[in-house]
């Protein structure tokens, strides 16, 4: 696990940032998100690098190849939030996790005991 010196929580401009692409994939966190481009009191060379955070904490995924640039500069289809960002934007605001189906355990393979070789087997057999 990482030590950042910083909290998330502690930082209101990645809080704001996490809390946008949380709203926004908070139907279907499959869909890619535009690129939020301006954030006020920020520069954009700080937005890329609470970007840069976000990713690192594995709260977005970047659309790698997949992003477009509009006429109007936004980046389309860049970003969406992961599993790990929903519960933490949920964990910082003190919302209730939502069940998610769980699914069944594995079924387990019969293991041989131990002590009877295969040749015991087959003579146990004759």
């Amino acid at each position: 696990m990482f030590d950042f010196p910083v909290r998330p929580g502690q930082d209101a401009h990645l809080l704001a940032l996490l809390s946008h692409y949380a709203r926004l994939g908070s139907e279907d966190r499959t869909v890619w998100q535009d690129r939020l481009m301006r954030m006020d009191g920020v520069k954009s060379e700080q937005l890329t690098v609470l970007h840069g955070e976000l990713i690192a904490f594995d709260w977005i995924e970047q659309n790698t190849g997949g992003a477009r640039l509009l006429s109007d500069g936004t980046l389309s289809a860049c970003y969406r939030i992961t599993r790990h960002g929903l519960g933490e934007f949920r964990r910082l605001h003190d919302l209730e996790e939502p069940s998610e189906p769980t699914e069944p355990a594995p079924q387990r393979l019969a293991r041989k005991k131990k002590g009877r070789s295969e040749a015991a087997d087959v003579t146990a057999l004759e």
